[in-house]
């Protein structure tokens, strides 16, 4: 007997419908497994695999529990404590210049842990030591020099009796169109060295006034040069510049005077050139020449007897 077409077809769904039920209706598709469910299944996945004769193999390479992947080997050396010393003891101006020869980067250790203990005087030493007494690179001098300008104006002078200071002059040479102007900005000037110098150089100042130039739109030199007190006395170089301009006078000056301490150390003192001044020349002799190089560019103008 034949089964019409339109009964078949039911009667084939009707049956694939009925065996896919009768087979999965004690079946959970929306629960998630357990998890000793899952590791059932783990186990009989990993016992279904071929035992591999080869022992690097991806079979047989045994994979580390899941914490251990992550961990890496501390391979970095261990941090020596560093010796701060008594930080209570009054410091001298060469402080620090023991630990010159370990290397600017301990230097700057030292100088940080001493800022973190309070100890603001002795870190301001030890990061002058960087720039005057050790071998450093770019890098190190410019974090040096960053932090001496920040520490040096909240500490008080090194020297604060302007007796026990050395005196130096500071000797300005140029013709009369300037004179007019040049009172002024030489006394701020000599008022700024001695700040410089945390009080251990007192600087004066003379005016040298020649003749005036005919050509008075032309370029006005002017000499600079720095001595001891008294007749006789040591001297610097002389340098010289020549400007048009008397709002740049104060600038030219302070720049002429940093290269004049600069070069004059450069030649007498066995120290580290200071580094050279690049923006700002006031900022560069308050940083870039340590006390220790000012108490030494004294000593070369006023000798003790």
């Amino acid at each position: 007997m034949r089964i019409p077409l339109l009964a078949a077809i039911p009667l084939c769904l009707f049956t694939v419908v009925l065996i896919w039920w009768s087979a999965t209706r004690g079946m959970d598709f929306l629960t998630p497994p357990s998890e000793a469910r899952l590791s059932e299944i783990r186990t009989e996945a990993l016992a279904s695999l071929p035992t591999s004769r080869l022992e690097d193999d991806a079979i047989s390479i045994k994979v580390p529990p899941p914490d251990d992947i992550f961990t890496v080997p501390d391979k970095s050396p261990p941090i020596e404590p560093l010796d701060l010393g008594d930080i209570k003891s009054p410091p001298m101006l060469d402080t620090y210049s023991d630990r010159a020869p370990e290397g600017s980067a301990k230097l700057l250790a030292l100088a940080a842990t001493l800022e973190q203990a309070g100890a603001f005087q002795r870190a301001l030493l030890a990061y002058e030591r960087i720039l005057d007494l050790s071998e450093s690179n770019p890098e190190q001098i410019q974090s040096a020099v960053s932090a001496i300008r920040q520490l040096k104006p909240t500490l008080p002078d090194w020297n604060a009796d302007p007796e026990a200071a050395a005196q130096a002059v500071v000797h300005i040479g140029t013709g009369e169109k300037f004179s007019e102007f040049l009172p002024e900005i030489i006394a701020k000037i000599t008022r700024d060295l001695n700040t410089a110098s945390s009080g251990i150089v007192s600087f004066s100042h003379e005016l040298h006034i020649g003749r005036t130039i005919q050509n008075t739109n032309a370029p006005t030199p002017v000499a600079l040069w720095i001595t001891g007190p008294g007749d006789g006395a040591i001297t610097t170089d002389v340098l010289s510049f020549t400007t048009a301009d008397p709002d740049s006078l104060r600038n030219d000056i302070m720049k002429t005077t940093f290269n004049l301490v600069r070069g004059h150390l450069s030649k007498t003192a066995s120290y580290n050139p200071a580094p050279e001044v690049l923006d700002d020349p006031l900022a560069a002799l308050e940083s870039h020449i340590t006390r220790l190089l000012w108490n030494e560019f004294g000593k070369t103008l006023t000798p003790k007897p």
